[in-house]
């Protein structure tokens, strides 16, 4: 007969093991209690259902299937072709508008689950407004994209706030918006948007211009912004962790504050942290964009080479700018602490952390060597912990890092 004691023992220690992220299985054969312990098999964004590769292949058959514009070059509305891919731009007249849509994605589960939306306006906004800026654009109007599997008055009500701040910050008018209550098709909240913006006709920010030791300037994120939370939430489910406890790590990190959802004296929540609103860069990059475009900034127009938004696919994105040079990152932005728990928890290696997370970085900006300590310490002035992270290369196309397990070749 087992015995009360041992098994009360047996309890105890699944529980320590349960703590440090272990998994017990019990097997019970002829009133003996085995147990077995085991590391968790590493987490990835596929293995948490999100495949980048198959996605990236999805996108490219997508493209192939559609037709050429119907407007030809010199109309209203032609396409203008530029590399990189962060927003569609047309032409019109001595302008050039530019187009960017995106959405939250799986971040608003969580969000939704705690009934905090105060930060997925700010979420859907910077999603579509950082990526603008990265062809050059000053980023002008925003509309929205609500579906609902039931219509909340109070829902819509926190969203219009969260909208309506986010496009404060961004600059740019709240235009409309599509509210769509789908029942059946939808099961939780989605929230989505367009933005639009402009730049005069040839001002346009690619990275044909970029050559050998040409500079990387990071700008530091607010923490996971709005990518891989499908990963974060299969790491949250492996911690045993409760969103509304406080944080089990140290969040503070100097180049952001976290955003309570009360104003209680005490420690974020995980919840909080996890929520915390994507940084929108409009201020400081587009100002500098803009002052050097006037010939009275810190810099010319030649001097600003390229800029990477940090979203999906890492620092792979930084492949989109130019197809035969390289970039090395050689002294990386300290990313914030809920990275590492993320990494530790889901056993999750460093290429693949640096493939689906900002990893401390949100916005990247490639200038001229000459130019490049007076643009970073202007940045740093407006965006504290902004600073020279690495360089171009001429080894090839291909991102290499510090650590030497982060290495892309592919988006």
């Amino acid at each position: 007969m087992r015995k009360k004691g041992a098994f009360s023992e047996i309890l105890r220690v699944k529980k320590i093991l349960e703590n440090r992220i272990l998994r017990c299985s019990f097997r019970e054969y002829e009133g003996v209690v085995s147990m077995r312990g085991f590391v968790d098999e590493p987490l990835n964004y596929a293995s948490s259902g999100v495949d980048i590769d198959l996605e990236g292949k999805a996108v490219a058959s997508l493209i192939g299937s559609l037709s050429p514009s119907s407007r030809v070059s010199g109309e209203l509305g032609a396409p203008v072709h530029l590399p990189g891919g962060f927003g569609g731009v047309i032409e019109f007249g001595e302008s050039c508008l530019a187009l960017a849509t995106d959405g939250v994605g799986s971040k608003l589960q969580i969000a939704t689950e705690l009934g905090q939306l105060s930060g997925v306006g700010l979420d859907c906004v910077a999603m579509n407004v950082n990526d603008l800026i990265c062809v050059g654009a000053e980023p002008l109007a925003f509309v929205d994209y609500i579906a609902v599997p039931e219509a909340n008055p109070k829902v819509h009500s926190e969203l219009g706030v969260s909208l309506s701040r986010a496009c404060e910050i961004a600059r740019v008018t709240l235009a409309g918006g599509e509210t769509a209550t789908l029942p059946g098709i939808v099961n939780d909240l989605d929230l989505s948007g367009t933005a639009l913006g402009w730049f005069p006709k040839g001002s346009w920010i690619t990275g044909k211009d970029l050559e050998e030791g040409d500079v990387l300037i990071g700008l530091p994120s607010s923490g996971i912004h709005s990518n891989g939370y499908t990963l974060v939430r299969a790491v949250i489910e492996r911690s045993g962790c409760s969103l509304v406890e406080e944080c089990p790590f140290d969040s503070r990190h100097a180049a952001r504050a976290i955003e309570m959802f009360s104003e209680e004296d005490r420690e974020p929540t995980l919840g909080e942290v996890l929520l915390n609103p994507t940084r929108i860069y409009v201020d400081p990059v587009v100002d500098l964009v803009i002052d050097s475009r006037r010939g009275g900034g810190v810099c010319s127009t030649k001097s600003i080479k390229a800029i990477a938004h940090i979203t999906g696919g890492g620092l792979s994105n930084l492949l989109r700018l130019n197809e035969s040079l390289g970039w090395h990152i050689g002294d990386p932005l300290e990313p914030q602490p809920e990275f590492e728990w993320i990494s530790e928890v889901g056993s999750v290696g460093a290429r693949e952390m640096y493939r689906t997370f900002n990893m401390g970085m949100g916005m990247l900006v490639a200038v001229s060597s000459d130019s490049a300590d007076s643009i970073s310490r202007w940045l740093n002035e407006r965006l504290p912990g902004s600073r020279v992270v690495g360089e171009v290369t001429s080894k090839g196309r291909v991102v290499t890092h510090s650590d030497p397990d982060v290495c892309f070749s592919e988006y």
